[in-house]
């Protein structure tokens, strides 16, 4: 419904009715035509600035409400005080503002106010929150359509899994019922051999009767004694043959029954349900305004060189391939505390998946020598393949490759940032690329590089040949370095939250821990630690747990605090 057209002022006063058509904010008064036309003739009023009502009353009522008279005084507001953010009259300034340094004309506070950059910049906001609104009304309503995607997969998964069930349980009950045939077939044989052995033997005894009763009949009483002798010893030996079978299993009768697994005779009972559903939230970099970007300054917490406390939680052995040993030269950890390790070994090719406690849950085999990897998401991993100049991105349910990236050189350590994956090539560079594979930025570093950390737009980087760990700004721009002891090729990097830097160091076989600025170091573990070629490093930020692995493949885990 439009709003009706406000009546004429300064008719009003003359009890006259009367459709304004401009207003003048100055006189804070609707006016008509033929008003106007006086208005812009008088002195106080002929340079003040008019707009049609129709402009005005598509203004914001909360500053069409905005009045230059002061309610407490009904004065005009003449002046402005910056102190207390606050128009004044003439009665505010006696009564409140006499001492107040910062005191101007409001004419000129005002003056120019929408071509100031304190408009432009609201302006400038303004649009900034709109567009990050929009960009995350996007993103949200694509979240929701991929739950179709999602259930799609969840369905096909559970199909293949059922299928995969009943296969096996096919397949089990074949395997049975094979060997119920054969365990009959079996008994069969055995109890037929024994009936034969004795029909036999009734045979033996038959036949002494047969002669016995033939010679009772027929035979002399010379021949009838002398016969007993013969018959005794014959019975004799079948009695004690029989007397020998009361001890013999084969006498005992035999019946075929079977014993459930008993995961299954609890399956109906205990197995409630074929899965459980999840809904799992992946943290997304915040995303800061434009104000906030220009003036956000990092505030560390607590956590410093002097005070940083170390709790053995576990050690653990990776799993071994035997014959041959392993070499362990990178490690992340997945949302769920899953850990994955890559083996660099030139026999071996793999990645391996264990839980928080070192217990084995699978292995990614690969074509070729891989040496670092970053987790991405609960299903995905990327690994770095040195020789071959890629990066493999990896399914890890399925084990398989989804896509590879293409490096600009031999490649060593590689890091999530959480948008970006951050590379070190051998050839003194960094380069940056997004899950797609197209590259962002290529860094230029002071020395090659071997493993390097991101933290809040800060990067961090080892390079072993020169025993040196750099700081940089995104752009290369060197903030600080830091110079290990001669030969102790510092190789993993990681950050607690605080900006603090852990460094494994293969050779001196030590953890060395830096502050956000580099001037401060401790040493944290060493040899009498179990540290031996320690080279793959994590720290996990939600649960403050550090992990240092040997290249041997002995793990490390421990509370971080404070």
């Amino acid at each position: 419904m439009a709003s009706p057209v406000p009546i004429c002022d300064i008719c009003m006063t003359d009890n006259i009715t009367k459709s304004a058509t401009v207003w003048c904010s100055e006189c804070e008064e609707a006016i008509c035509n033929d008003c106007e036309r006086q208005h812009d003739r008088m002195g106080l009023s002929k340079n003040h600035k008019t707009t049609s009502i129709k402009d005005y009353q598509e203004l914001p009522s909360s500053v069409a409400a905005i009045k230059q008279i002061c309610k407490g005084h009904n004065l005009k507001f003449d002046f402005y005080c910056a102190i207390h953010n606050e128009p004044c009259c003439v009665s505010c300034v006696t009564e409140k503002h006499g001492t107040c340094l910062k005191l101007e004309p409001l004419s000129e506070v005002v003056k120019g106010v929408k071509s100031s950059a304190a408009f432009a910049d609201l302006e400038e906001r303004t649009k900034d929150i709109s567009a990050l609104i929009g960009d995350l009304i996007t993103e949200k309503k694509s979240n929701r359509a991929s739950f179709g995607v999602q259930k799609n997969k969840i369905i096909s998964e559970v199909q293949y899994v059922r299928l995969a069930i009943n296969n096996h349980l096919d397949k089990l009950q074949k395997d049975l019922l094979n060997k119920l045939g054969d365990t009959e077939k079996l008994q069969n044989k055995t109890i037929d051999s024994f009936i034969e052995k004795l029909s036999d033997m009734r045979k033996n005894v038959e036949n002494i009767s047969g002669d016995m009763k033939k010679s009772k009949q027929h035979a002399s009483n010379f021949q009838a004694f002398l016969g007993i002798h013969e018959w005794n010893k014959k019975i004799e030996a079948e009695e004690k043959y029989w007397m020998s079978l009361q001890t013999d299993q084969i006498m005992d009768t035999f019946d075929i029954h079977i014993q459930y697994s008993p995961i299954l005779i609890k399956f109906e009972t205990d197995v409630k349900e074929l899965g459980k559903l999840e809904v799992k939230s992946s943290s997304t970099k915040k995303i800061l305004l434009k104000k906030e970007k220009q003036g956000q300054i990092f505030v560390p917490v607590s956590n410093t060189v002097d005070n940083i406390k170390l709790t053995t939680l576990c050690c653990f052995q990776t799993p071994v391939v035997a014959p041959s040993t392993i070499i362990i030269t990178g490690i992340d950890m997945f949302d769920d505390e899953r850990i994955v390790l890559a083996d660099n070994h030139l026999l071996h090719n793999r990645l391996v998946i264990i839980n928080q406690e070192g217990k084995f849950i699978k292995t990614i085999q690969l074509k070729y020598q891989c040496f670092d990897v970053a987790v991405i998401d609960t299903d995905t991993v990327a690994t770095t393949l040195i020789d071959q100049k890629k990066i493999y991105i990896i399914d890890v349910n399925s084990s398989k490759v989804q896509r590879y990236i293409p490096t600009g050189d031999k490649c060593n350590g590689i890091t999530y940032s959480g948008e970006q994956l951050v590379v070190n090539l051998i050839n003194n560079t960094i380069q940056f690329f997004d899950l797609s594979g197209n590259t962002l930025s290529t860094l230029s570093t002071a020395d090659a590089s071997v493993s390097c950390s991101v933290l809040n737009d800060k990067l961090y980087y080892t390079a072993h040949k020169s025993d040196t760990i750099y700081s940089t700004e995104l752009n290369g721009e060197v903030r600080w370095k830091f110079n290990c002891h001669k030969s102790d090729h510092p190789a993993g990097i990681v950050n607690d939250a605080a900006g603090n830097i852990f460094v494994a160091c293969r050779n001196s076989h030590q953890v060395v821990v830096l502050g956000q600025d580099g001037k401060k170091s401790r040493i944290l573990l060493t040899k009498k630690d179990g540290l031996k070629q320690p080279r793959a490093i994590h720290y996990n930020h939600k649960t403050n747990i550090l992990i240092v692995c040997n290249v041997s493949g002995q793990c490390f885990q421990y509370k971080v605090t404070n």
